[in-house]
C-alpha cells in the first residue's frame, strides 16, 4: 500500500518538477493535464506553496474530507484545512500532535531537509487514510492521501484465516535483507525467535535434525523452477516442537531480477500426530486380522475335514447294497450334512467379513454364462416346484468384465436359492440391465423377482441384517441362519455397489444388486453368424408375456422376424392364416406348459392336420420330457430344449433345426406346387460351391433348386482347388465364400487363377459369396482375381443374375477366342 503512494508521489513529482509546468503550479494556475493525472491516480493530491497555501486541490480531496470548494479553496492556509477538519469532526488535537501533521511542524522539517512524512490515521467519519508529505526541490509541498479501509480490513480477514487454519506467510526482500511476518507467524514465535529470525534467517529457528533439508531445499532453487517446498520442526512460543510445511517461490521484477522470496507456512502438528497415530492402529489390526484370518482358516480346515468323511461316506453307504428304508436314513444324513455345510461355509465367510479377511479377486470373466451357471445349477430345484425361470440379458449388451466372478455368482445364487426356496408357485425372473459408462465402466444391475410369499413392510428394512430372516418361523418351515443375504449385501459393498429389495407381502419380491463392473477390452464378444437367418420367420408359443418379449428380442437380433402367441387357439388360427396366403413360418417356439392345450398336445394337432403340418417346432420346457425324442418327432417337434436356454444353445438348436427341416420342407411344399403345376425337366448345369456351413450350403441349394444350375459343395478353398483342377472344363462358374478353414477363399482363388495362367486355360468366372461387407472387403476379392462380389444374405434374384451374367459372358469369351 506504501509503495502505491510512493510511486504516485514520484510521478506527480516528476510531472510539477518538470517545464513548462512548474511556473504556471507556483502561480496557483491549475491545468486540464494535471487535474487529469491526479483523478486517474484515484488518490486526494494537493499542492501548497512554501508558506503552505494551496496551490491545487484535487477533487478526490473534497470527497475525502467531505468538504465544498466554498469551504476549503486555492489560496487557504493548511491551518484552515486543519480546523475544517476538526470542525467536522474528522480529526483531534491529539491526532494532530501524534503524527506532527500541523503546519508549523511540517515547517520545521522544511526547514531541516526532513523531506517526506507518512502517516496512517483513522478519520472520525470511520475511514483509515494513509497521509503523505514531500517537499519538493522547487519548494513546492505535495500531500497525498489514499483510503485504505477496505485494504485494512481484507487484511484483517486474512490474517484471521491464517490464524483459524494454523498457516501464516513471511517474505524475505533481497533489497533490504529483511524479514517481514505475517501477524499469524509473529503471534507463532517468542520475541527470542523473531530476533533471531531478524538476524539470523528463518533457518536458525528451524530444529537442527531439519536444518539441512530446509537448506537444500533453497539451494536446490534454480532446479526446482526457482520453487521449494519442505517440511520441517520449528519450536512454538511455549517451546514445544511444531511440524511445519513450507512452500515458497522466487519473486522477480520485470526485468528477471530476483526482488523477494514468498512463502506460505503450514502447521501440520495436528495431522501428523493423527497420522502417526493412524500408522500405529494400522499395524496393530493388520496384526490383529492376520491372527483372525489364520485362526479362520484352521478353523475352516478342522471343520470341513470331518465334514467330508460323514458326505463321502454317506455317498458311498448309498451306492451299497441296502434296502429302501436304510436309503432313507442315508439320505436323511446326506441331506444334513450338506446343510450343515453350508451353514458353516456362510458363518465363514460372515467371520471373514467381519475380520476384515474377505478379499476380492477381480480377473476377466463372463457374466452372462455366470448367470448361466447358476441357473442351471438350481434349475432342478426350480422343476421340482414346477417353477419357471426366466433370464433377460439384454442381446446387445456386454458380457466380458473385469472383477471377482466367483463372488458375483455367489450372491446370484443366494438370491435365487431365496427366490426358489420362497415361491410356491409361479416364476422367477433373473434381469440384468447394463449401463456402459466412459473410461470402460459399467454399472451392472441384477434384479431377481419372484412370486413368493413376499415380505412384510415392517420386516423389510431388517432384511439384510445379521441373524435375521422376515418371519421367527422361517426358519423351521425353510431352513437358513439369515447370514446369506448379510454376506451378499457385504460383498456387493465391497465391491463399491449397493444392494436393495422391494416386496409386496403375498405377491413376491425384488433383490437388486447394483455394481460397478471394468470392461474387459481386450475380451473377444461372441458373434452370430446371422446371414442364414436373415428374413426367416419363426411363431412363438408361450403363455408368459415376458417370454415372449425375451424371444422377440433375441430372435431379432439374428435377424428373424417373429409373431407371438399366449395359447394353442391362437396358434392354430394365426397358422392357418400364413398357410393360407402362402406365407408359411420357418420355424414354431413351443412353449410345453401352457393351460389348456399344452405344447405336447398341440404339436399332435399340428402333425394329424395337414393343413398344419411340416413347419418344424423347437419345444421349449421347464422340466425334461417323460417321452423320448423318437416320439417327439412323430408329432414334428425336432429338438426339445429345457428352460432357461443358453443363447448359445438356442441359436446352434435353430440353425440345425433348419437345416435339417429345409430340404423336407421344401419336398412338402415342392410336391404339393407340382400336384397343381407339374414342370417339365430341364437339363442341368453344374457350378462349383465353396462353402463350409451346412445351412448356407442349404440356402444356395433351395435358391438353385428350380433352376437350370445344380451346386456341387465343397467344405474349403482347398477342396474346390483340387476338384476345379481334377475337371476344369467341368464347372462354368464358381462361387467362393471367403473365411473358411484349411483354406480362406482369397488363397483358392489365387491357385485357380493361377493353374488357369499356367496352363493356358479359359478364365473360370469365380463369384465372390460372403459374409464381410466392407469395402474393403471387396477390393480384396477382386484383387484376389474374382470377378463379382455378393454379400451375405443373398436374395435369390441377385445370385441368379449374377450366374447367368457371367456364364454368357465366359460362353461369349470362349467363343471369341
Amino acid at each position: 500500500m506504501g509503495q502505491d503512494i510512493e510511486s504516485s508521489t514520484d510521478r506527480i513529482d516528476l510531472f510539477i518538477d518538470s517545464d513548462p509546468y512548474r511556473d504556471k503550479i507556483s502561480k496557483g494556475l491549475d491545468t486540464p493535464l494535471l487535474r487529469a493525472l491526479c483523478d486517474a491516480l484515484d488518490v486526494g493530491v494537493s499542492i501548497l506553496d512554501e508558506d503552505l497555501n494551496y496551490q491545487f486541490i484535487g477533487d478526490a480531496v473534497y470527497k475525502t474530507l467531505n468538504m465544498t470548494t466554498d469551504e476549503l479553496s486555492v489560496g487557504d492556509n493548511l491551518s484552515h484545512c486543519h480546523e475544517l477538519m476538526m470542525k467536522n469532526g474528522l480529526m483531534t488535537p491529539e491526532l494532530f500532535a501524534e503524527n506532527a501533521l500541523s503546519a508549523n511542524e511540517q515547517k520545521s522539517r522544511a526547514a531541516q531537509d526532513d523531506s517526506q512524512l507518512t502517516a496512517t490515521i483513522k478519520l472520525g467519519n470511520g475511514s483509515v487514510q494513509k497521509f503523505t508529505r514531500k517537499v519538493l526541490p522547487n519548494g513546492l509541498t505535495v500531500s497525498m492521501s489514499n483510503d485504505i479501509s477496505e485494504l485494512l480490513e481484507k487484511d484483517h480477514i486474512i490474517q484471521q484465516a491464517l490464524a483459524l487454519g494454523n498457516s501464516g506467510y513471511w517474505t524475505y526482500d533481497f533489497r533490504t535483507k529483511k524479514y517481514y511476518l505475517s501477524d499469524s507467524l509473529r503471534n507463532y514465535f517468542s520475541k527470542t525467535d523473531q530476533k533471531r529470525i531478524d538476524e539470523q534467517g528463518m533457518v536458525s529457528i528451524v530444529h537442527p535434525e531439519d536444518r539441512n533439508s530446509f537448506r537444500s531445499a533453497l539451494k536446490s532453487l534454480s532446479k526446482t523452477n526457482y520453487k521449494f517446498s519442505v517440511t520441517c520442526r520449528t519450536h512454538s512460543l511455549n517451546g514445544n516442537p511444531r511440524w511445519s510445511t513450507t512452500n515458497g517461490q522466487i519473486i522477480r521484477d520485470s526485468t528477471g531480477k530476483a526482488v523477494r522470496i514468498r512463502a506460505f507456512v503450514k502447521d501440520i502438528t495436528r495431522e501428523r500426530r493423527q497420522s502417526e497415530e493412524l500408522e500405529r492402529a494400522k499395524d496393530e489390526a493388520v496384526a490383529a486380522s492376520h491372527a483372525k484370518s489364520q485362526f479362520l482358516a484352521n478353523m475352516s480346515h478342522e471343520i470341513r475335514t470331518p465334514m467330508n468323511g460323514v458326505l463321502g461316506m454317506a455317498e458311498l453307504l448309498a451306492n451299497s447294497d441296502i434296502d429302501d428304508r436304510q436309503r432313507e436314513f442315508v439320505k436323511v444324513i446326506n441331506d444334513s450334512a450338506s446343510a450343515l455345510l453350508t451353514i458353516i461355509n456362510d458363518i465363514l465367510d460372515f467371520s471373514k467379513i467381519e475380520a476384515g479377511a474377505f478379499k476380492m479377486d477381480p480377473v476377466p470373466f463372463d457374466l452372462k454364462s455366470s448367470v448361466n451357471d447358476v441357473v442351471a445349477m438350481l434349475s432342478c430345484k426350480a422343476q421340482d416346484k414346477e417353477l419357471e425361470l426366466i433370464i433377460n440379458y439384454p442381446v446387445d449388451s456386454k458380457t466380458k468384465f473385469i472383477g471377482d466372478g466367483g463372488r458375483i455368482r455367489q450372491v446370484i445364487t443366494n438370491l435365487l436359492g431365496n427366490a426358489i426356496k420362497f415361491t410356491t408357485e409361479g416364476h422367477i425372473i433373473i434381469d440384468v440391465q447394463i449401463v456402459e459408462r466412459p473410461n470402460n465402466i459399467a454399472f451392472v444391475t441384477i434384479n431377481v423377482k419372484d412370486t413368493g410369499i413376499g415380505i412384510d413392510d415392517k420386516k423389510l428394512s431388517q432384511i439384510f441384517n445379521k441373524f435375521t430372516q422376515a418371519d421367527n418361523s422361517t426358519t423351521r418351515l425353510y431352513g437358513g441362519t439369515g447370514l446369506g443375504l448379510s454376506i451378499s449385501k457385504a460383498i456387493i459393498e465391497l465391491m463399491d455397489g449397493r444392494m436393495t429389495a422391494q416386496s409386496v407381502l403375498g405377491k413376491g419380491s425384488t433383490f437388486t444388486a447394483c455394481i460397478p463392473l471394468k470392461i474387459d477390452i481386450d475380451a473377444v464378444e461372441t458373434i452370430f453368424e446371422t446371414a442364414t437367418l436373415k428374413d426367416k420367420r419363426a411363431l412363438i408359443v408361450d403363455d408368459i408375456k415376458v417370454n415372449r418379449a425375451l424371444l422377440t428380442e433375441q430372435l431379432a437380433s439374428w435377424g428373424i422376424v417373429s409373431d407371438s402367441v399366449k395359447n394353442a387357439a391362437e396358434a392354430v388360427t394365426l397358422l392357418k392364416a400364413q398357410n393360407a396366403a402362402r406365407q408359411p413360418y420357418d420355424l414354431i417356439l413351443m412353449d410345453f406348459c401352457m393351460p389348456n392345450m399344452n405344447g405336447h398336445q398341440l404339436a399332435a394337432l399340428m402333425s394329424s392336420t395337414p393343413e398344419l403340418a411340416g413347419t418344424p417346432i423347437v419345444m421349449l420346457s421347464s422340466c425334461d420330457q417323460p417321452i423320448s425324442s423318437q416320439e417327439l418327432k412323430k408329432i414334428g417337434i425336432h429338438n426339445h430344449l429345457v428352460k432357461p436356454v443358453r443363447e448359445t444353445k438356442l441359436y446352434d438348436t435353430i440353425v440345425e433345426t433348419l437345416s435339417k427341416a429345409a430340404p423336407m420342407e421344401l419336398d412338402i411344399r415342392d410336391a404339393k406346387n407340382n400336384m397343381a403345376h407339374p414342370s417339365p425337366e430341364t437339363q442341368t448345369t453344374e457350378i462349383l460351391v465353396a462353402e463350409d456351413f451346412d445351412l448356407n450350403q442349404d440356402v444356395v441349394r433351395l435358391m438353385l433348386a428350380d433352376t437350370e444350375y445344380h451346386p456341387i459343395f465343397v467344405k474349403n478353398g482347398l477342396e474346390a482347388v483340387q476338384l476345379y483342377k481334377k475337371d476344369p472344363d467341368r464347372f462354368p462358374l464358381i462361387l467362393m465364400d471367403v473365411s473358411m478353414p484349411v483354406m480362406d477363399g482369397h488363397e483358392a482363388t489365387r491357385l485357380i487363377k493361377l493353374h488357369e495362367i499356367s496352363q493356358k486355360l479359359p478364365a473360370t468366372p469365380i463369384i465372390a459369396l460372403t459374409g464381410h461387407a466392407l469395402k474393403n472387403d471387396r477390393e480384396e476379392c477382386l484383387k484376389a482375381g474374382m470377378c463379382d462380389y455378393l454379400t451375405k444374405p443373398v436374395n435369390q434374384s441377385s445370385l441368379l443374375e449374377k450366374i447367368v451374367f457371367w456364364i454368357d459372358a465366359a460362353k461369349e469369351q470362349k467363343a471369341a477366342a
